[in-house]
Protein backbone atom coordinates (compact mmCIF):
# COMPACT_ATOMS: atom_id res chain seq x y z
CA UNK A 1 0.00 0.00 0.00
CA UNK A 2 1.28 3.46 -0.85
CA UNK A 3 2.64 5.29 2.16
CA UNK A 4 0.19 7.90 3.37
CA UNK A 5 -2.99 6.13 2.20
CA UNK A 6 -5.28 5.74 5.20
CA UNK A 7 -6.64 2.32 6.10
CA UNK A 8 -10.09 3.92 6.19
CA UNK A 9 -9.86 4.46 2.40
CA UNK A 10 -9.33 0.73 1.90
CA UNK A 11 -12.35 0.06 4.10
CA UNK A 12 -14.48 2.62 2.25
CA UNK A 13 -13.48 1.30 -1.17
CA UNK A 14 -14.14 -2.34 -0.24
CA UNK A 15 -17.49 -1.50 1.36
CA UNK A 16 -18.63 0.34 -1.78
CA UNK A 17 -17.24 -2.21 -4.24
CA UNK A 18 -18.29 -5.42 -2.48
CA UNK A 19 -21.44 -4.03 -0.89
CA UNK A 20 -22.64 -2.50 -4.15
CA UNK A 21 -21.92 -5.68 -6.11
CA UNK A 22 -23.68 -7.82 -3.50
CA UNK A 23 -26.76 -5.57 -3.61
CA UNK A 24 -26.81 -5.69 -7.41
CA UNK A 25 -26.56 -9.48 -7.55
CA UNK A 26 -29.16 -9.93 -4.80
CA UNK A 27 -31.70 -7.72 -6.60
CA UNK A 28 -31.11 -9.54 -9.89
CA UNK A 29 -31.70 -12.93 -8.29
CA UNK A 30 -34.78 -11.69 -6.42
CA UNK A 31 -36.43 -9.98 -9.40
CA UNK A 32 -35.76 -12.84 -11.81
CA UNK A 33 -37.19 -15.28 -9.24
CA UNK A 34 -40.31 -13.18 -8.63
CA UNK A 35 -41.03 -11.82 -12.13
CA UNK A 36 -39.76 -14.79 -14.10
CA UNK A 37 -37.37 -15.24 -17.04
CA UNK A 38 -37.30 -12.85 -20.02
CA UNK A 39 -40.62 -12.93 -21.84
CA UNK A 40 -42.63 -13.07 -18.61
CA UNK A 41 -45.31 -10.38 -18.05
CA UNK A 42 -43.74 -7.25 -16.53
CA UNK A 43 -44.67 -5.96 -13.09
CA UNK A 44 -45.70 -2.29 -13.07
CA UNK A 45 -44.22 -0.08 -10.35
CA UNK A 46 -45.52 3.21 -11.74
CA UNK A 47 -48.07 2.51 -14.50
CA UNK A 48 -46.90 3.57 -17.97
CA UNK A 49 -43.60 4.88 -16.53
CA UNK A 50 -41.65 2.32 -14.50
CA UNK A 51 -41.86 -1.47 -14.49
CA UNK A 52 -39.86 -4.60 -13.72
CA UNK A 53 -39.19 -6.45 -16.97
CA UNK A 54 -36.54 -9.15 -17.02
CA UNK A 55 -34.13 -9.18 -19.92
CA UNK A 56 -30.76 -10.65 -20.92
CA UNK A 57 -28.11 -8.34 -22.33
CA UNK A 58 -24.99 -9.86 -23.94
CA UNK A 59 -23.48 -6.40 -24.49
CA UNK A 60 -22.25 -3.59 -22.28
CA UNK A 61 -24.13 -0.72 -20.67
CA UNK A 62 -27.58 -0.23 -22.25
CA UNK A 63 -26.91 -2.97 -24.78
CA UNK A 64 -23.85 -1.39 -26.38
CA UNK A 65 -21.86 -3.92 -28.42
CA UNK A 66 -24.38 -6.72 -27.99
CA UNK A 67 -23.96 -7.81 -31.63
CA UNK A 68 -20.18 -8.31 -31.29
CA UNK A 69 -19.22 -12.03 -31.39
CA UNK A 70 -18.31 -13.34 -27.92
CA UNK A 71 -19.26 -9.96 -26.49
CA UNK A 72 -19.87 -11.32 -22.97
CA UNK A 73 -16.36 -12.75 -22.69
CA UNK A 74 -14.81 -9.63 -24.23
CA UNK A 75 -16.59 -7.30 -21.80
CA UNK A 76 -15.85 -9.63 -18.88
CA UNK A 77 -12.15 -9.44 -19.74
CA UNK A 78 -12.32 -5.66 -20.00
CA UNK A 79 -14.01 -5.54 -16.59
CA UNK A 80 -11.16 -7.53 -15.03
CA UNK A 81 -8.56 -5.23 -16.61
CA UNK A 82 -10.49 -2.17 -15.43
CA UNK A 83 -10.70 -3.58 -11.91
CA UNK A 84 -6.94 -4.15 -11.71
CA UNK A 85 -6.31 -0.64 -13.08
CA UNK A 86 -8.67 0.91 -10.51
CA UNK A 87 -6.96 -0.80 -7.56
CA UNK A 88 -3.50 0.12 -8.90
CA UNK A 89 -4.47 3.75 -9.45
CA UNK A 90 -6.01 4.09 -6.01
CA UNK A 91 -3.55 2.25 -3.79
CA UNK A 92 -0.31 2.19 -5.75
CA UNK A 93 -0.66 5.47 -7.63
CA UNK A 94 -2.01 7.16 -4.49
CA UNK A 95 -5.36 8.34 -5.88
CA UNK A 96 -7.05 6.99 -2.73
CA UNK A 97 -5.77 10.08 -0.90
CA UNK A 98 -8.73 11.81 -2.58
CA UNK A 99 -12.10 10.98 -1.01
CA UNK A 100 -14.18 11.77 -4.16
CA UNK A 101 -11.94 9.52 -6.29
CA UNK A 102 -12.20 6.70 -3.78
CA UNK A 103 -15.99 6.93 -3.77
CA UNK A 104 -16.27 7.22 -7.55
CA UNK A 105 -13.97 4.30 -8.27
CA UNK A 106 -15.58 2.21 -5.54
CA UNK A 107 -18.97 2.64 -7.24
CA UNK A 108 -17.50 1.85 -10.66
CA UNK A 109 -15.82 -1.27 -9.25
CA UNK A 110 -19.13 -2.39 -7.73
CA UNK A 111 -20.91 -2.10 -11.08
CA UNK A 112 -18.07 -3.83 -12.90
CA UNK A 113 -18.06 -6.76 -10.45
CA UNK A 114 -21.83 -7.18 -10.64
CA UNK A 115 -22.01 -7.30 -14.42
CA UNK A 116 -18.77 -9.28 -14.78
CA UNK A 117 -20.20 -11.99 -12.52
CA UNK A 118 -23.28 -12.23 -14.75
CA UNK A 119 -21.19 -12.51 -17.90
CA UNK A 120 -19.01 -15.27 -16.49
CA UNK A 121 -21.77 -17.26 -14.76
CA UNK A 122 -24.84 -16.61 -16.94
CA UNK A 123 -23.16 -15.74 -20.22
CA UNK A 124 -24.93 -12.37 -20.30
CA UNK A 125 -26.08 -9.59 -18.00
CA UNK A 126 -29.42 -9.73 -16.21
CA UNK A 127 -31.41 -6.48 -16.55
CA UNK A 128 -34.82 -5.71 -15.08
CA UNK A 129 -35.47 -1.97 -14.62
CA UNK A 130 -37.54 -0.59 -17.50
CA UNK A 131 -38.15 3.16 -17.57
CA UNK A 132 -40.52 4.46 -20.22
CA UNK A 133 -43.03 7.28 -20.64
CA UNK A 134 -45.78 6.03 -22.89
CA UNK A 135 -47.47 9.42 -23.25
CA UNK A 136 -44.48 10.80 -25.21
CA UNK A 137 -43.31 7.48 -26.69
CA UNK A 138 -40.09 7.54 -24.63
CA UNK A 139 -38.51 4.13 -24.01
CA UNK A 140 -35.19 3.78 -22.18
CA UNK A 141 -33.04 0.66 -22.41
CA UNK A 142 -33.64 -1.91 -19.67
CA UNK A 143 -30.89 -1.75 -17.03
CA UNK A 144 -29.90 -2.93 -13.55
CA UNK A 145 -28.37 -1.50 -10.39
CA UNK A 146 -24.83 -2.29 -11.55
CA UNK A 147 -25.42 0.06 -14.50
CA UNK A 148 -26.68 2.71 -12.08
CA UNK A 149 -23.55 2.36 -9.93
CA UNK A 150 -21.32 2.66 -13.01
CA UNK A 151 -23.08 5.83 -14.14
CA UNK A 152 -23.02 7.35 -10.64
CA UNK A 153 -19.28 6.72 -10.37
CA UNK A 154 -18.66 8.19 -13.82
CA UNK A 155 -20.63 11.33 -12.93
CA UNK A 156 -18.58 11.83 -9.75
CA UNK A 157 -15.38 11.37 -11.77
CA UNK A 158 -16.54 13.96 -14.32
CA UNK A 159 -17.43 16.48 -11.60
CA UNK A 160 -14.06 15.86 -9.93
CA UNK A 161 -12.26 16.44 -13.24
CA UNK A 162 -13.91 19.83 -13.90
CA UNK A 163 -13.71 21.12 -10.33
CA UNK A 164 -11.82 24.42 -9.85
CA UNK A 165 -8.31 24.00 -8.53
CA UNK A 166 -8.10 24.95 -4.82
CA UNK A 167 -6.18 28.13 -4.06
CA UNK A 168 -3.19 27.39 -1.83
CA UNK A 169 -3.23 29.51 1.30
CA UNK A 170 -0.82 29.65 4.19
CA UNK A 171 -1.91 27.96 7.38
CA UNK A 172 -2.08 30.00 10.57
CA UNK A 173 1.10 28.34 11.86
CA UNK A 174 3.01 29.13 8.66
CA UNK A 175 1.81 32.75 8.73
CA UNK A 176 2.81 33.18 12.39
CA UNK A 177 6.23 31.63 11.77
CA UNK A 178 6.82 33.91 8.79
CA UNK A 179 5.76 36.95 10.81
CA UNK A 180 8.11 35.96 13.64
CA UNK A 181 11.07 35.61 11.27
CA UNK A 182 10.33 39.03 9.79
CA UNK A 183 10.15 40.59 13.26
CA UNK A 184 13.49 39.05 14.26
CA UNK A 185 15.13 40.29 11.07
CA UNK A 186 13.77 43.80 11.63
CA UNK A 187 14.97 43.85 15.25
CA UNK A 188 18.48 42.60 14.42
CA UNK A 189 21.04 45.35 13.63
CA UNK A 190 22.29 45.22 10.07
CA UNK A 191 26.02 44.77 9.19
CA UNK A 192 25.99 48.25 7.64
CA UNK A 193 25.12 49.70 11.05
CA UNK A 194 28.14 48.01 12.67
CA UNK A 195 30.44 49.39 9.95
CA UNK A 196 29.02 52.89 10.40
CA UNK A 197 29.53 52.77 14.18
CA UNK A 198 33.11 51.49 13.80
CA UNK A 199 33.99 54.25 11.32
CA UNK A 200 32.52 56.88 13.63
CA UNK A 201 34.59 55.57 16.59
CA UNK A 202 37.78 55.70 14.53
CA UNK A 203 37.14 59.31 13.53
CA UNK A 204 36.46 60.31 17.13
CA UNK A 205 39.67 58.58 18.21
Amino acid sequence: MTRGIKTSRWVLFLCLALGGAAFDLATKSLIFAEVGPPGSPPVAIVPEILELRTNYNPGALWGFGRTIPHSSLIFAGLSVVAGVAIVAWLFIGGAASSLPLTIALGLIMAGAIGNCYDRLVHGQVRDFVHFHIDSINFDWAIFNFADTLLVAGAIILALFAVRPEPVETESNEEAEEKEARTAVQDASPSPALFVECATRDEKQA
